[in-house]
């Protein structure tokens, strides 16, 4: 007798919703004695992949340009783990935040004024001593 014969060509897919029906209410328990602002959120298949609660802020701004002119200089690896010198998109992010200061002058608090001041003034230096490696 052959084996092939007792498989069914066109098997029914059968979905248990029951463990995710379960899954859902215990992550619900656990937001509400946690809280939900300590919970990230979540995102259906349909919206796309789900990110972190966190409020967006001044600092963070400076804080991801950079973090980007890091990479371009190659001080801190790539997604994938590489690390790949580009001085002129460094300079983008780096005269980028530049222009924030010249912009937010006179309207930013003493904490968001010095996370700008230390990233300018050590993403310079950093540039600086990137131009001086690479011209060895």
């Amino acid at each position: 007798m052959d084996s092939h014969q007792n498989i069914d060509p066109n098997p029914e897919l059968h979905v248990d919703t029951d463990w995710k029906n379960q899954a859902q209410a215990e992550k619900e328990k656990l937001a509400a004695k946690v809280g939900d602002s300590a919970q990230p959120t979540t995102a259906s298949a349909d919206e796309g992949p789900s990110m972190p609660t966190i409020a967006p802020s001044f600092e963070i701004i400076v804080e991801q340009f950079a973090a980007q002119a890091l990479m371009a200089m190659g001080a801190i690896p790539q997604p994938g783990g590489q690390k790949k010198v580009d001085v002129g998109l460094a300079r983008f992010f780096i005269d980028s935040l530049a222009v924030l200061e010249d912009k937010t002058k006179g309207n930013l608090t003493a904490s968001e004024q010095r996370a700008l001041l230390t990233a300018l003034t050590d993403l310079r230096m950093t540039y600086v001593n990137v131009l001086k490696a690479a011209k060895k």
